[in-house]
């Protein structure tokens, strides 16, 4: 087992697994205040915890993409293709060449044509290598959507995937090596987590809110149901929610002082009659909406002409 990839429990400090998640309700023994909470340590240790676990939140929902086997599948696939396309180019210029061109001016004489005039050293009929080439290619079609689909997924944070790989390595317990072994693939994972606007500074506050971990900071971002997700006490999940609205007002209250500082000093040098030289003005501005601009690009998912619209305005 890699160094760089041992536990907090391996190192005698116990293990932390950090998440944050929204309220949900599963079938499993019941708590005070509410009957029907999921409990990770309810389940038998290997692959039902394991799946547990990484079903009580979504941040730890991490899954090989099998990206060198979709492309082996495509490349099969382009192949037998390809091939195919090559028969079908060869029938056509063959009837081009022998005076049968009413074979390739009209599908129903084509598909109605005499044996004895098809080419002893054609394998089948044009509407027979149509047909095959048609499966062919929807399958091909559905593997090249669907490679491209898993190819769009986000890949896993550093945080979500050290939460999930000290898990396997120690709560889950009891799987076989060799089957626990996609874990350590992290280049082929991805995440089922969907993106969300602010995921950059999400993932600072989740790693205050580990640093700062304390009974004030749960009673904020905890709630009762997060709470019975485990009875691991080094195990903690986070009410999303919360810290979405928390983040939501920093951003807010962020964007508000870079709008609002520039013109306080505007003001103040004009009152003081020290507003200075127009090239010190423009300089001041230019800087703010610079800083805004990085802001809106690093905090949010604005597109460019966005960001652009918006330090316009």
């Amino acid at each position: 087992m890699p160094a760089d990839l041992l536990s907090d429990t391996e190192k005698g400090q116990g293990n932390v697994t950090e998440a944050n998640t929204e309220s949900s309700t599963m079938e499993s023994s019941p708590k005070e205040g509410f009957t029907h909470s999921i409990i990770v340590e309810n389940f038998p240790e290997g692959f039902p915890r394991v799946a547990c676990f990484l079903d009580s939140d979504e941040s730890f929902m991490l899954f090989k993409r099998f990206g060198i086997v979709f492309s082996r599948l495509l490349l099969n696939k382009q192949d037998e293709i390809r091939r195919m396309e090559a028969e079908l180019q060869g029938m056509d210029r063959t009837d081009e060449r022998f005076d049968g061109e009413l074979y390739l001016n009209s599908r129903y004489e084509d598909t109605q044509r005499d044996s004895s005039t098809i080419p002893s050293y054609w394998s089948q009929t044009r509407p027979q290598l149509l047909q095959k080439l048609e499966t062919k290619i929807l399958e091909y079609s559905e593997l090249l959507l669907k490679a491209h689909q898993l190819k769009g997924l986000e890949k896993p944070s550093a945080r979500d995937y050290r939460s999930v790989l000290r898990f396997m390595e120690n709560d889950g317990g009891q799987m076989y090596e060799e089957e626990m072994s996609w874990v350590y693939d992290k280049e082929d994972l991805v995440s089922l987590r969907p993106g969300r606007e602010h995921a950059w500074l999400d993932g600072m506050f989740e790693r205050l809110l580990k640093v700062c971990r304390c009974g004030l900071v749960r009673y904020f971002f905890c709630t009762p149901e997060t709470n019975a997700r485990t009875e691991n006490p080094a195990i903690h999940y986070y009410d999303r929610r919360r810290i979405s609205k928390c983040v939501t007002f920093l951003i807010t209250m962020l964007i508000l002082i870079l709008l609002m500082t520039p013109i306080w000093l505007l003001y103040r040098s004009s009152v003081n009659g020290t507003i200075g030289k127009t090239s010190n003005t423009i300089v001041l501005i230019l800087s703010f909406t610079l800083i805004f601009s990085a802001v809106l690009s690093a905090f949010t998912k604005a597109k460019r002409h966005e960001i652009v619209a918006a330090s316009a305005g």
